[in-house]
């Protein structure tokens, strides 16, 4: 595979568009863009190529390698600010593929409503109607195969695509705890729905997952995007190429020009030169570290570690947001129920023992998290409106601590959670002991909450001049006291479930956090001491209008500057209330389009 292996071959060339990163969101550009025989491209990769590699390829391949000990933070451990920089760093999809290669398969579409307070919020035409049609282009989804258990896939089709270039399908093999959990949460008004793929997403439903329909292997935006196109004479391709700032001339009254790209290889530093647009889509941690390298960033974080400003944007880095869970309620299973595990089928007598009911499925026998619940804060909480109404309070206070621009985004994210038919929190069956439950043999399934959308926001910036060194990031976890409501609301929920059957006769015991934590007080000293992230964190260069706090534009390019865009997850201005594999996605393809329509 011609993937290039020496920066000799490209030193010092001249490049019409140069992608920092070979993610989902750069890969997907890197096909686009070729598209034009005319045009150049180039993508710098930090991190490996990872062809064929059977870890990525395993769809539980994931599970031993990435969570086990990053599972947990727990707040009381950490010393403020909260050190979770270098883990969270070195957590990422570092290498071709990006975090579409080492994720958990899931792929979700969010609420419309999320999507269109991007639009609300000053963005033209980044609302549901576009979304679908960029993530229709990007999806082939196949038909599922018929289910052995209870647990079904549900679809509306004309509310998926079939033709793009991701394969995607559902999982044939479950748990056996997603269709008990799904009854029990019906007892609690939180039914089950026919589709969750065409913007309405309250309730539970099988999550769809970038999975091979035939071979039972992972979908990557590599495999999907990049290497059926890697002969194109007009794409390079370097990985071990870390970028370590973009180079620019010009100023503030003229805006910045992208000049050239500079980055590391094997521990020397090079240039490309750009004739068009330096693409940042690194992420929500490493592309704004870029800008800040780049002097585009905040005065006051910047001079003092000897970076000269070169455009003064104190909005890039802040406004982050992640989906955070915890352990818990997580369960001991009964034998004799028919369940699957993570622990079981790593087994070979087990998983031999699965060949026959699952005897259409030709590679090998795959489980991935499919099983969720969203709902809306009405649903968990009695309380719900009371709470509503003092984070409206709060808010509206123009004594509360909040700049003008934030407080507006606030408003269309208050839209959102007093709208009965917009998820605040999930539930996700997790089949997989991702930290220690009980004695090994046995059968364990974590079933816990996720806040959908925080009000705390967290910030990652620079704290070093050398590319090389992790930011700091700041997560903020907890900060706003609506966001442990919602998650601790999302936790009873889970628990209640529990209380009928046919969920509770598979129930042998509640392992985490236990019978002994009951009361609000301490279940909310069990999430604050088991708190943990989906990394999916978002917002570091959100996609405002700059008075709004915004780093980007509708077009993405970074205010201040005439060609520099950033295109990953770091945009979104308010989190999505579903997992952001398909949003990224969607996202690269619609930015894909509006480059085009700039240069072409």
């Amino acid at each position: 595979m011609p993937l290039l292996s020496n920066p000799e071959d490209v030193i010092g060339r001249r490049f019409d568009f140069i992608i920092a990163g070979g993610g989902t969101a750069g890969l997907v550009l890197a096909n686009r863009l070729s598209e034009n025989p005319d045009v150049s491209v180039i993508v710098l990769e930090a991190g490996n190529a990872h062809v064929d590699d059977p870890i990525i390829l395993s769809p539980t391949g994931w599970v031993p390698q990435l969570f086990n000990s990053e599972y947990e933070w727990g707040l009381q451990s950490t010393p403020q600010p909260h050190s979770l920089d270098q883990r969270l760093f070195e957590f990422r999809g570092k290498g071709l593929g990006g975090s579409s290669s080492i994720n958990c398969l899931v792929y979700l579409k969010p609420h419309r409503a999320d999507i269109d307070a991007f639009e609300k919020l000053g963005n033209p035409g980044w609302n549901w109607e576009n979304y679908q049609k960029y993530s229709k282009k990007a999806e082939s989804v196949h038909a599922p195969v018929p289910p052995v258990r209870q647990f079904r896939p549900t679809y509306n089709h004309d509310d998926v695509g079939h033709d793009g270039p991701l394969p995607v399908s559902f999982c044939p093999i479950a748990s056996g705890v997603e269709y008990p959990l799904q009854k029990g949460l019906s007892e609690l008004g939180i039914e089950t729905i026919s589709t969750g793929f065409g913007g309405e997403t309250a309730g539970t439903y099988k999550a769809l997952a970038s999975l091979h329909p035939v071979k039972m292997t992972r979908t990557d935006s590599a495999n999907a995007y990049l290497f059926p196109v890697i002969d194109r004479p007009n794409l390079q391709v370097l990985t071990g190429a870390l970028v370590t700032k973009v180079v620019t001339s010009g100023d503030e009254a003229t805006g910045l020009t992208a000049d050239a790209v500079e980055f590391e290889h094997g521990g020397k530093f090079y240039q490309v030169l750009c004739a068009k647009d330096v693409i940042l889509s690194a992420g929500a941690i490493k592309s704004p570290q870029i800008l800040e390298l780049s002097g585009i960033g905040d005065r006051s974080i910047l001079e003092p570690l000897g970076i000269e400003t070169k455009l003064d944007l104190p909005t890039i880095g802040t406004n982050t947001q992640d989906h955070f869970t915890c352990t818990g309620p997580a369960y001991e299973l009964r034998d004799g129920n028919d369940i699957i595990t993570g622990e079981l089928i790593a087994d070979p007598d087990f998983r031999g023992n699965l060949k026959d009911p699952y005897k259409e499925i030709e590679g090998p026998l795959p489980l991935v998290m499919s099983g969720y619940a969203f709902f809306p804060l009405h649903k968990a909480a009695a309380n719900a409106q009371e709470l509503i109404d003092k984070i409206s309070a709060k808010i509206n206070d123009e004594a509360s601590p909040y700049s003008a621009g934030l407080r507006e985004v606030y408003h269309v994210q208050l839209e959102l959670l007093k709208d009965e038919d917009v998820p605040d929190v999930e539930i996700m069956v997790v089949p997989f002991s991702v930290i220690p439950m009980g004695p090994a043999g046995r059968a364990y399934v974590n079933v816990p909450p996720v806040l959908s959308r925080p009000f705390s926001r967290g910030t990652v910036h620079i704290n070093s001049a050398d590319p090389l060194a992790p930011p700091v990031i700041d997560p903020h976890i907890f900060e706003e006291d609506i966001d442990m409501e919602i998650i601790t609301a999302g936790f009873k929920v889970s628990r209640a479930a529990a209380q009928f059957s046919p969920y509770k006769d598979i129930i042998a015991r509640e392992v985490k956090p236990g019978p002994d934590v009951v009361t609000d007080d301490q279940i909310k000293e069990h999430i604050k001491s088991h708190v943990g992230t989906v990394w999916h964190m978002v917002g570091s260069c959100s996609m405002l209008p700059r008075d709004k706090g915004g780093v980007v534009d509708a077009k993405l390019k970074v205010y201040g500057t005439n060609n520099i865009r950033v295109v990953d997850l770091s945009i979104l201005p308010i989190l999505v209330s579903t997992h952001p594999q398909a949003t990224v996605y969607a996202v690269a393809e619609q930015a894909g389009d509006i480059i085009k329509a700039d240069h072409m």
